[in-house]
């Protein structure tokens, strides 16, 4: 498997779970979706709100790579005011918005091929820390901390005595 289709299993993985999480939180009253349950972001919908933030750092930072113009789109989005920013109080404004984004992360994905993926990403990290890592390991990274903040809105959801179903990659790896 070539990096780039191994990324873009994971985007088309962080769309499916990303939707199963939405289906799976729908039920919940917006108190029950806000309350502090000691995660690293307080609630559900904090936790939420964080993985559409750090989507959109990442997704400003991606656009300045030569590889790609498909991310142009997040340049519409503001720039949230630190990791823990709340966008979106009411999860019918959330869906929207993580819906697309899943959908532009596909696009952009499509968009390379494995010489963008073999490029330097330079970036400055939230305290300006400068960074250059390459592309294909930093969207690898990105996936990847998507699916650790889900890891935890599922056990907020199963000491809520939710159950998300399976939630493995491996549900999406067709058999051969």
């Amino acid at each position: 498997m070539t990096q780039k289709a191994a990324l873009n299993h994971l985007a088309q993985y962080n769309q499916w779970m990303n939707a199963k999480l939405i289906e799976a939180v729908r039920p919940l009253s917006h108190d029950d979706l806000w309350a502090d349950r000691g995660a690293f972001f307080g609630s559900v919908m904090g936790t939420l709100n964080h993985l559409i933030v750090a989507d959109i750092i990442w997704g400003k930072r991606l656009t300045g790579h030569a590889a790609s113009s498909a991310l142009t789109p997040i340049h519409d989005y503001p720039m949230p005011s630190g990791l823990n920013a709340v966008l979106y109080e009411r999860l019918d404004d959330y869906i929207p918005a993580r819906q697309a984004l899943d959908h532009l992360m596909i696009t952009y994905i499509d968009s390379l091929d494995e010489a963008a993926l073999e490029t330097p990403l330079s970036y400055r990290r939230v305290n300006n820390d400068p960074h250059h890592k390459t592309l294909g390991l930093v969207l690898t990274h990105i996936f990847n901390h998507q699916t650790h903040h889900r890891g935890q809105i599922t056990t907020l959801l199963a000491q809520m005595g939710l159950d998300v179903g399976v939630t493995d990659i491996l549900a999406l790896i067709p058999e051969v």
